[in-house]
């Protein structure tokens, strides 16, 4: 499968994506299938069709390289963790970019300030980057991946004080714009011992059925686009009636109805054919 720019965006549209939009993305380029020009042309097709109006934010996440105790977070350059759709999000948005080590939003459009600079005391705090998308009643895309990708649950987890959660403080550094090194701190929530892991299918898959989310085929990607504000009163009932709703039970992770799911050592993707995921050609 041979993806253009004008293919992603009339996909785009058929899914449900409007112009003037804010839209959060979560992404697996090679889920898609072979994307003529790459990462930057499914941000091309996106920033087409949000059209001038519309802010696209794609998560600059580095929980994985910050672990490294020589983490130092470049706003402008630190690459992101979280593929290369999210990574050229990240370019694009040059000083865009929300002051977090290991969580941090990158934004393109008219609400770009207004989320970056959300000053909450977490990343995942109702008045932090990733809750403004939800004060901004922006909308989440799942561009190939399974909600297992759903970053924004967090958010719920966090206003619901949930607890399976735990404040603490991460210390590294920071590079400042003059190019100097300056001990940086983020507040972050680790995990307690005896978390289960979460699954955000479930809620994710309840969506689905009640209609909530919208699900159709980008390419070869599964897509599922989600409000944010009809997510977040959906399942607020849901887990004020069952506190452990959003964890992992003992029959494992809920499967999705839509989509074939993959799971590989490269994440989890959600298609509509295995055998059209994008693999770089080896050599002979």
């Amino acid at each position: 499968m041979v993806l253009t720019q004008d293919r992603i965006a009339a996909d785009l549209r058929r899914l449900g994506v409007q112009s003037g939009d804010v839209l959060m993305v979560h992404s697996s380029l090679r889920s898609m299938g072979h994307v003529v020009g790459g990462a930057p042309t499914v941000v091309d097709a996106l920033l087409e069709v949000l059209g001038p109006a519309g802010t696209l934010v794609g998560p600059s996440f580095n929980y994985e390289t910050a672990l490294d105790p020589n983490f130092v977070l470049d706003l402008p350059n630190t690459p992101s963790d979280m593929g290369a759709i999210a990574d050229e999000i990240r370019r694009r948005a040059g000083n865009n970019r929300s002051r977090h080590l290991t969580h941090s939003l990158s934004a393109i459009g008219p609400q770009a300030e207004t989320i970056v600079n959300a000053d909450g005391k977490t990343a995942w705090s109702s008045d932090g980057p990733l809750g403004t998308v939800f004060t901004l009643d922006g909308r989440f895309l799942l561009l190939g991946v399974t909600y297992q990708a759903f970053t924004a649950c967090h958010v719920l987890e966090v206003a619901f004080r949930l607890h399976f959660r735990k404040l603490d403080t991460l210390r590294r550094r920071l590079r400042r714009s003059d190019g100097s090194l300056v001990p940086f701190d983020s507040v972050v929530y680790l995990r307690d011992a005896g978390y289960p892991g979460y699954d955000f299918n479930r809620p994710g898959q309840a969506m689905e059925v009640a209609g909530i989310s919208a699900v159709a085929p980008v390419g070869n990607a599964i897509a599922r686009l989600i409000p944010a504000q009809p997510m977040r009163d959906f399942v607020t009932p849901l887990v004020k009636c069952d506190p452990v709703y959003l964890l992992r039970q003992e029959s494992g992770v809920t499967p999705l109805n839509r989509g074939e799911t993959l799971a590989d050592s490269r994440g989890i993707l959600s298609v509509v054919d295995p055998r059209n995921v994008f693999r770089r050609p080896t050599c002979a």
